[in-house]
């Protein structure tokens, strides 16, 4: 069903630290985190200085948008990551999960694939903004069904990119998942983050959108 924007910033700001829904900031591996009761990718953890969750506060949501408004800056220990996981508390993942976001995940929008999509492998997105060798995921679009083919929480490098379509691969470079039916879905980008030692991961202000711009 659709909502208007007043009725999204209502539901993001019930998410408010104010409220004490989403609290922290985590860092999560490179892996899909999943929507469940419990987060399932893995946290950061260890390093010297050690890692921890950072509380976040949040601004008042607008246009259907919510962002943070401090800073935080999170210790890591050599390993890739690509996530910032929201939780209700400093620590534990036991019904303290609230959901996630991918690094670098303002390239987004919607997309499809129609029956030449089903002969070309080929998803059509107007002006998506990816280039070949990203990093992308895909999602369910509110009461629709992905292109069968494509897994909801893998991430895919992108390959035959032109200004509005796209291929995915399960390999950089690789040969184009094979799609086999029609569907809609929701694409973001992922840009992961490799350290070889200690390392740190700096968020400043507004780097993380809580978005219900696409509901």
């Amino acid at each position: 069903m659709p909502f208007n924007d007043a009725s999204k910033n209502v539901m993001l700001d019930s998410l408010d630290e104010s409220v004490t829904q989403i609290t922290h900031i985590a860092i999560f591996s490179l892996s899909d985190p999943g929507t469940g009761t419990n987060a399932n990718a893995v946290e950061a953890t260890g390093g010297s200085p050690a890692y921890a969750r950072q509380a976040v506060t949040w601004g008042a949501a607008a246009s259907a948008l919510k962002s943070n408004t401090n800073t935080m800056t999170f210790d890591v220990p050599a390993g890739t990551y690509g996530y910032y996981g929201f939780f209700n508390a400093s620590s534990g993942n036991s019904g303290n999960y609230r959901g996630y976001a991918p690094f670098g995940g303002s390239v987004k929008g919607f997309g499809c694939v129609d029956a030449a999509g089903v002969t070309s492998n080929t998803i059509t997105s107007a002006a998506h903004g990816l280039v070949n060798t990203d990093r992308v995921m895909v999602f369910n679009v509110l009461a629709e069904s992905l292109p069968t083919g494509l897994t909801e929480g893998t991430i895919y490098f992108v390959v035959g990119a032109t200004t509005d379509t796209y291929q995915v691969s399960l390999t950089s470079g690789g040969v184009a998942v094979d799609i086999t039916a029609v569907g809609e879905l929701f694409q973001q980008k992922v840009v992961p983050e490799v350290f070889a030692g200690q390392g740190q991961i700096s968020l400043a202000i507004g780097n993380v959108t809580l978005d219900l711009t696409g509901m």
